[in-house]
């Protein structure tokens, strides 16, 4: 596995959605960072208090506790994406999980894409012992992938066949408190924040029942691509506010709560940017698909807080082996509504879009009576 794969090509010289299998092939040459095991035994929760200590997002460091008894699959890619403070959508009658988050290959991407973006430099992994040997390739992996240091908690003993993949690479064993104290010691040096307080999760999830509900910008009638029809919502328990105009500053309360609740509330890299752009346009879904990257296509200069989102899913197209796709916000139809759904969870409420008037009431009955009396003399 190399970090950046190149895309693959079909006969036609067509380029295809590249395979990425999350698993960790030992035979070949990449470069990896040196994965630290920690191993304790007797599952001392000294250990366990350093390693929740280290959880430091703004730093670039995260520890994840794994989902007791979640087995192989995407689930331990979601508690990752959990631990930077993103959400999956509820489940729900109406709705089920979208079809990203019941696939491995995807979800690992969207983790891998989320850890380049935001400068994730440091995972921790506690119990680790628990984990099968399938995600301890997932997480080398991504290691691999990203750049990403590695740091493995064990809370037991390691099953063999966990330690036969050990023994496929360089790696480093710290089996005393002293030492492990030492390696979760945080940086001296500064880092660099971005302009959006990302690791701040100031909106709740799941969103409070009397939450305010905002109103997006009208859809505009260019570019036109499709017959505006509301989505059906629940009744809002207040009046919807509408969203400040554009002479107002980006830093108004209302376009932060709504920063926030996207930033927490959806998990998808793509989708969140396609809801930003949603919530400061108006665009609908099959507009924003139309649109490119360059500055001429209309779109009106964004805000800070959407610039991670745009990042993000420039680096999901780059980890799926399309770099450079002049449009990293198109999304297939069938993910149209996974949209809608992202929308309805930021609370953010459709605006028929405006409308040529309608011809004069005199000129519409003067057509009418010439249509009675076409139809009498027939």
């Amino acid at each position: 596995m190399t970090p950046h794969p190149p895309p693959s090509a079909g006969p036609d010289g067509s380029r295809h959605d590249s395979e990425w299998n999350p698993t960790w092939p030992p035979r070949q040459n990449t470069t990896l960072p040196t994965p630290t095991i920690i191993v304790t035994t007797r599952d001392e929760q000294d250990y366990m208090r350093l390693a929740f200590a280290a959880h430091q997002p703004r730093h670039g460091r995260i520890t994840v506790h794994p989902t007791p008894l979640a087995g192989n699959g995407p689930y331990l890619a979601h508690d990752l994406i959990r631990a930077l403070g993103k959400h999956l959508p509820l489940p729900d009658d109406d709705h089920g999980l979208p079809a990203w988050a019941t696939n491995t290959d995807r979800s690992w991407r969207i983790t891998a894409a989320w850890i380049l973006t935001l400068g994730i430099r440091h995972l921790t992994v506690c119990r680790a012992h628990r984990l099968s040997t399938g995600q301890w390739e997932q997480l080398l992996a991504l290691s691999a992938r990203t750049g990403i240091r590695l740091t493995l908690l064990c809370n037991g003993p390691i099953p063999l066949t966990t330690l036969s993949l050990l023994e496929t690479t360089d790696h480093r064993l710290l089996d005393s408190r002293r030492a492990a104290a030492a390696h979760w010691r945080p940086p001296t040096r500064p880092r660099q924040l971005a302009d959006y307080p990302w690791w701040q999760h100031r909106a709740p999830f799941p969103p409070h029942d009397d939450e305010l509900q905002f109103r997006m910008p009208p859809q505009p009638l260019e570019p036109a691509t499709l017959t505006f029809t509301p989505s059906s919502l629940p009744p809002c328990p207040t009046p919807p506010l509408p969203l400040p105009g554009p002479h107002q500053d980006h830093i108004h309360p209302h376009i932060a709560q709504i920063a926030d609740r996207v930033h927490t509330r959806v998990a998808h890299p793509v989708h969140a940017a396609c809801v930003a752009v949603a919530a400061l346009t108006g665009y609908n879904s099959q507009q924003i698909k139309a649109l490119h990257t360059q500055v001429s296509n209309g779109l009106p200069a964004l805000p800070a807080w959407t610039t991670l989102l745009m990042d993000a899913a420039r680096r999901l197209a780059a980890l799926r082996g399309h770099p450079d796709a002049p449009n990293p916000l198109s999304i297939p139809p069938w993910e149209h509504a996974d949209i809608e759904q992202a929308l309805r969870a930021c609370r953010l409420l459709p605006t028929p879009p405006t409308r040529r008037s309608r011809p004069s009431t005199s000129v519409s009955r003067t057509k009418t009576v010439r249509q009675l009396r076409g139809r009498l003399t027939v």
